[in-house]
């Protein structure tokens, strides 16, 4: 049955990250939130607030039985997404899921399918690839401006876990036994296979700095792509603070190619080098820088909303997710056995 905007939507789960996520909604031409729902009244409240009109819940259940939603996004912890889904998909509402999506490969598996049974589309929020500056040097490298890609570094470097207060926002990391590589590894793995292509063997090294979390805080993958392109992926929550990326969220990408190399500049900016060692820079268009962060969730959130009504594929489909998120589980074991595996 065909959709008609703006959309009618929930957000589920109203913690630190939800205030993002509300505010690109209300800049969502094609869809409107009409009810929010968390178990805790004052993140309720604080989230109801950014969304006048919309209707307020402490129940999943009764938000399902009483709204009547076209999608809902689904903002909570991972532990809490294979129910949520489950749920969603019984009243036939399409799904936008907060990432790390799930924490097994056999969860995972399990919500893919329950949402193709019920016919109803099933997205994973990861907002990387969206931002506009790695949609351009997707463009670049499409384009042959730097040959054939020979290796991309990205790295994510933050100090939280060295800091005092580093946890205050997002407190439940710190009983999170698997931390860092699935949190945020996921963002860097979906990106790097967004420019590149699929990842064929990963090796990886895991580490815990910090005295504030049970899971590793610092990780390093080794990835190599089909078609013999290298990656290497960085994250440290434990780095020095001259090495820590604004919020924006610019992460130090390189893509070095066979002709030159694609640099991603501290104001979203391209810097093309090549060969002969002749630069270029590469501009790239963005809002007002208030607003750079959030544009980063209203582009997923559009490509979502924009899939449901014209009909086309999600990027980040489920069945896509699950690539990303093996490559994830497999650098769990690597890290475990001390070996390069394949995913």
């Amino acid at each position: 049955m065909a959709l008609t905007p703006p959309l009618r939507g929930a957000v589920v789960g109203c913690g630190y990250v939800s205030q993002f996520h509300l505010e690109a909604w209300a800049k969502a031409p094609r869809a409107k939130i009409v009810a929010v729902c968390d178990l805790d009244q004052s993140k309720l409240s604080a989230a109801a607030s950014r969304v006048p009109g919309a209707k307020r819940f402490t129940s999943p259940e009764e938000m399902f039985d009483d709204s009547q939603l076209d999608f809902v996004e689904i903002c909570t912890r991972p532990d809490s997404h294979r129910d949520l889904v489950e749920m969603a998909a019984h009243h036939g509402v399409h799904v936008l899921c907060q990432k790390p999506v799930a924490l097994t490969r056999p969860i995972l598996r399990k919500m893919i399918e329950v949402c193709d049974n019920a016919g109803v589309r099933f997205m994973v929020h990861e907002n990387w690839r969206f931002r506009p500056w790695y949609r351009r040097m997707r463009q670049e490298i499409d384009a042959g401006t730097i040959g054939h890609p020979i290796r991309i570094r990205m790295s994510h470097r933050e100090t939280r876990a060295l800091r005092p207060d580093g946890f205050t926002l997002q407190p439940y990391f710190a009983d999170m036994k698997r931390l860092i590589l699935i949190e945020m590894g996921c963002h860097l793995v979906d990106t790097s296979r967004f420019l590149i292509g699929e990842v064929q063997t990963v090796s990886a090294t895991i580490s815990r700095a910090g005295t504030k979390t049970l899971g590793e805080d610092i990780a390093t993958l080794s990835l190599y792509f089909n078609g013999g392109t290298l990656g290497l992926l960085d994250m440290s929550w434990c780095a020095p603070a001259d090495h820590a990326r604004p919020e924006w969220a610019i992460n130090e990408t390189v893509v070095e190619g066979t002709t030159g190399a694609l640099k991603l500049q501290t104001d979203g900016s391209l810097l093309l080098v090549r060969n002969n060692g002749v630069q270029q820079r590469i501009e790239v268009e963005l809002p007002a820088q208030n607003e750079v962060y959030v544009q980063g969730y209203l582009l997923t959130q559009t490509h979502f909303i924009d899939g449901l009504i014209d009909g086309t594929e999600h990027e980040t489909r489920g069945t896509d997710a699950l690539r990303t998120m093996d490559v994830i589980w497999t650098g769990y074991l690597s890290a475990e056995e001390g070996k390069t595996l394949d995913v």
